[in-house]
Parts: structure tokens; C-alpha cells; sequence
């Protein structure tokens, strides 16, 4: 692979980047409200007035990830369409935040199992065509060393406030109400770091007449291929624990603030990864965070999930499984988004959002199939954790098998 330019190689003749900080303040807002509807929701429904099953869980999981997809497939034609009758990517950003804001206030108004439901239906579509946009603001308008500087404080910036949510169900343990009103809040207050940006991303101009020429550099297409598909497999791996963590923390007598810290602690070493990875540069274009991101997630799941059955030792093997899963998880996606932009430029955040979604779908999908098969009697409740091991594991190896075997195929039909 040809060496990726230094930071003081970068074009400087890019036109049109929006103010970093008014990107990063917009993400972290964005990032806690979102991520508390669509991820540490499942512990405001583990507990009264929902209490919901796990598969009640597994379903309002697949609920959001097949959302997810579905608008994060359609954000470009989204957002062109919106240009097209005369607005920007920056309106179009303010109306789904402020939708998303209306959205959330829901189950003010009804406790009801299906308030949450519909809530999410709605909502989950919206965030996946949103965060694609944000990527676009991101990436847009730099290249080389302003791209990789942009992209390591954006993974930073989300992932921390992202922890953060996790703190807050346990916050209002008699109040589930006052966590909707507080993401109302939230996604109302990110509307104003919205002034800080352009109408459109920007993107490098070489000169006057046109768009910059970006060449990828050899063998960026091969690990891009590859990533594409760890990535989808390493979101798969987190919603089939995600919806399901609640519980287990509570079989090992966890509840409150003690679940939602030990919860969170993938959460900090993804953080911490992110913050690794963008500041040492030599994992560009290696396979090493390919194989090792890949086994992280699957022995940090695989620990997370068996701990229970060690008894007194179970609370410490779950924090050392769940840590070493969020690093696995940080490293995947970060060489993933990394090689999406790369190839794709600013329209690269579309298919990465995309293959999350498709992770979101297929994780609760596994939960539910191994919970239908425990109802039909193929094996018993005690063996539900080792079944769901090993469909989660068969699928994610063979993911990687395809992958590998289609890291080579023409551009044209990748």
C-alpha cells in the first residue's frame, strides 16, 4: 500500500469545511440524545412501569435497527431531494432534529408497552438518515491529515457522550418520564450548534474549475471491502447483547447504577480506542486491526455472556469481557469509516451508516430466533447463553470467511 500523506501534505485549498467545533458540539448533543433512545432505552424498559421480556427487548431491537437501515439507506436521496426544492443540508439536519424532539415526547403521555414502539418506528428511520449528514459535515472539506484529526475527535466526541446516556435511566429511577423530557431537551438545545454550519459540506476544489482529484491510495479498496463487512458483523454482535444485557446484569444482582456502570464500561474502552486510534496513524492500511478487532468482539461477547455460570467470579470477567468488546468494536469501526471516506469522500458516511443498520437487524434477529427456538422446546432456558454463542459466532465467522474471499473482486462489482 502507498503511504497515506502526512498532516502537512493535506490540501489546503479546500473550500467550504465547516467550523470543527460547531460540528463536534452538534454531534455530542445529537450522540447522547439519540444514543439514550436507541440503546440505553433497553434499560428504561427493563424496569417498571415496561418491564419488558427479552423478547419483548430483541423485538424493539430489531425494530430500531431495521429503521435504522431503511433510513440510512435512503439519506442521499433524501437530502437531494430537500436541496432539490430549495433547502440545504443544514435545514434539512434542523427539521429531523427538531421531529426527532417531538418524537421523543411520546410516552409523556402513555406508559403503554406500545408508546415505546411506536416511538422508536418513527424515530429510529430518522437517525439513520441524520447521522449520514453529520458524517458529511464531518469528512467535508478535508483531506489526509484534516480528515483523520476531524474524524478522531468526531469518534471521540460521540462515544463519551454516548457513555454519559448510559447514566441517565438510573438517574430517574421513579421518573422514566423525565428521561424523555430530557432528550426533547437535548435535541432542541443541538438545533442552535447548528448555526456554526454551512449550508452544504464542503469539499476540497483543486482549483477553480472543479473538484479536486482525490487518489486512493493502493489496497484502500481491498481493506475497505473487508471492514464494510467486520463492521456490519461487529454491530450485529453488540444488538444481540445490547437488548439483552439488562437482564443478564440483573441475574448476577446488578441493578440501577451498578448495571448501567458496568453496562458502560464497553462504552469507555471505546472511547479510549478511539482515542488511541486517532492519534497513532500506523494502523492505516494494515490487516492486523482486522483480525484483532474481529476476535476482541467475539471473546469479549463470548466472556460477557458465559460469566453468569462462574458464580462469585462472574462480575469481573464482565467487565474485562465487555472492555475488551468495546475496544474490538472502536477498531472496526474506525478502520471502517476511515476507508469509506477514503474511496467515498463525504457521500462515504451513507454505506457505513447503512451496514450499522444492517448489524441493528440481524443482532435481535439472532436473540429472537434463539428464544423461539428455546419455546419449541430445543433446549431449555439454562442453555439459552451457549445457543446464542454459537449462532452469533457461526455467523460472524462466516462473515469474515466472505469477506476475505471477496476483498479482491472488481470495483465494479464490490
Amino acid at each position: 500500500m502507498t503511504s497515506t500523506p502526512s498532516p502537512n501534505s493535506a490540501p489546503r485549498d479546500v473550500h467550504g469545511a465547516s467550523p470543527l467545533g460547531a460540528v463536534l458540539a452538534f454531534s455530542a448533543l445529537a450522540s447522547f440524545a439519540a444514543g439514550t433512545a436507541t440503546l440505553s432505552i433497553f434499560f428504561v424498559t427493563a424496569r417498571e412501569p415496561y418491564s419488558f421480556t427479552p423478547l419483548q427487548q430483541y423485538a424493539l431491537g430489531l425494530l430500531v435497527g431495521v429503521g435504522y437501515t431503511l433510513g440510512a439507506l435512503g439519506a442521499s436521496r433524501v437530502g437531494r431531494a430537500f436541496r432539490s426544492a430549495g433547502g440545504s443540508s443544514r435545514g434539512l439536519i434542523a427539521r429531523l432534529s427538531v421531529t426527532m424532539a417531538a418524537l421523543v415526547c411520546l410516552p409523556l403521555f402513555t406508559h403503554r408497552d406500545g408508546s415505546v414502539f411506536v416511538l422508536l418506528a418513527l424515530y429510529a428511520p430518522l437517525t439513520g438518515c441524520f447521522w449520514p449528514l453529520i458524517e458529511g459535515y464531518v469528512s467535508g472539506g478535508r483531506r489526509a491529515g484534516e480528515l483523520r484529526s476531524a474524524m478522531g475527535s468526531f469518534n471521540v466526541t460521540w462515544s463519551l457522550t454516548l457513555l454519559a446516556s448510559f447514566f441517565v435511566p438510573p438517574l430517574f429511577p421513579d421518573s422514566f418520564r423525565t428521561v424523555f423530557v430530557i432528550l426533547a431537551l437535548t435535541h432542541v438545545a443541538s438545533v442552535l450548534a447548528l448555526l456554526g454550519f454551512r449550508r452544504e459540506p464542503g469539499v476540497p476544489l483543486a482549483d477553480h474549475h472543479g473538484v479536486e482529484e482525490h487518489a486512493v491510495p493502493a489496497g484502500v479498496p481491498e481493506l475497505l471491502r473487508v471492514h464494510r463487512v467486520l463492521h456490519a458483523m461487529s454491530y450485529l454482535v453488540m444488538y444481540a447483547l445490547s437488548p439483552y444485557l439488562p437482564r443478564l446484569l440483573e441475574r448476577l444482582g446488578l441493578t440501577g447504577f451498578g448495571a448501567s456502570a458496568l453496562a458502560a464500561s464497553w462504552l469507555l474502552a471505546r472511547s479510549l480506542t478511539f482515542v488511541v486510534l486517532g492519534r497513532w496513524h500506523g494502523w492505516h492500511g494494515r490487516w492486523s486491526v482486522a483480525v484483532v478487532g474481529t476476535l476482541f468482539v467475539l471473546g469479549g461477547f463470548g466472556a460477557t455472556l458465559l460469566a453468569p455460570g462462574l458464580g462469585t467470579g462472574a462480575i469481573p470477567v464482565v467487565a474485562m469481557g465487555l472492555f475488551v468488546f468495546g475496544a474490538g468494536l472502536a477498531a472496526l469501526y474506525t478502520a471502517a469509516l476511515y476507508y469509506a471516506f477514503e474511496v467515498g469522500g463525504h457521500e462515504g458516511g451513507g454505506s457505513h451508516e447503512a451496514l450499522i443498520g444492517l448489524g441493528y437487524s440481524i443482532g435481535p434477529a439472532c436473540g429472537l430466533l434463539v428464544l423461539g427456538l428455546e419455546r419449541g422446546g430445543c433446549f431449555d432456558a439454562g442453555q439459552r447463553d451457549v445457543a446464542l454463542l454459537l449462532v452469533i459466532t457461526v455467523l460472524c465467522l462466516g462473515a469474515a470467511l466472505f469477506a476475505w474471499r471477496r476483498r479482491r473482486v472488481p470495483s465494479g462489482s464490490a
